[in-house]
């Protein structure tokens, strides 16, 4: 069924949050994220376009963490925002550039078990973790068709198992990993 009005201007992303049984919307030329209770009715709207503190430019991809947060892909802004489930800011991090630890064109983003967060690039043609605070731990992948290389990748999603899952574009095809823990 369709569920929302003619009011979107360019639906990109949506995040489920069981628990609260809200669904999150990422308008990304309306530059806000839309909220809707489970049956479909409007229950805020939050941000605007700009880049101060819960302001987005082309908000792209959203994702929950293990702890509720929800993170949103603010793309030509060029890191990523927290917010809590009342649409409070939290947390930021990202800066744009072209060196390891930058975004240049982020994409999907997700969070593990141990709230690393994961970021796609599809400029770069990998996936960097993060720390919350924007500390860079590690990236991996690179451009090429080879299992472990990617060409333009978009979406990730990270399993309760901590598979990380990866929508590898171009190339066609979803990749998995697991990132090896520490004992």
């Amino acid at each position: 069924r369709v569920f929302v009005d003619a009011g979107l201007q360019r639906p990109a992303a949506l995040a489920y949050d069981a628990s609260a049984k809200r669904l999150y919307l990422a308008d990304s030329a309306a530059h806000r994220i839309d909220v809707f209770s489970s049956d479909g009715t409007p229950v805020a709207t939050w941000g605007e376009g700009g880049s101060g503190d819960r302001q987005f430019n082309h908000p792209t991809h959203l994702a929950l963490s293990g702890s509720g947060e929800l993170l949103v892909t603010d793309a030509l802004n060029f890191r990523i925002q927290a917010l809590d489930g009342n649409g409070k800011f939290l947390w930021k991090m990202g800066r744009h550039g072209d060196s390891s630890g930058d975004l240049a064109a982020p994409k999907g983003v997700a969070a593990d078990s141990r709230e690393h967060i994961y970021v796609v690039d599809a400029l770069f043609d990998a996936v960097q973790i993060f720390e919350r605070d924007g500390s860079f731990l590690l990236a991996f992948g690179k451009r090429g068709t080879k299992p472990g290389q990617f060409s333009l990748p978009g979406g990730i999603y990270i399993d309760p198992s901590d598979r990380i899952y990866v929508a590898d574009t171009y190339n066609q095809r979803i990749q998995v990993f697991e990132l090896i823990k520490e004992r």
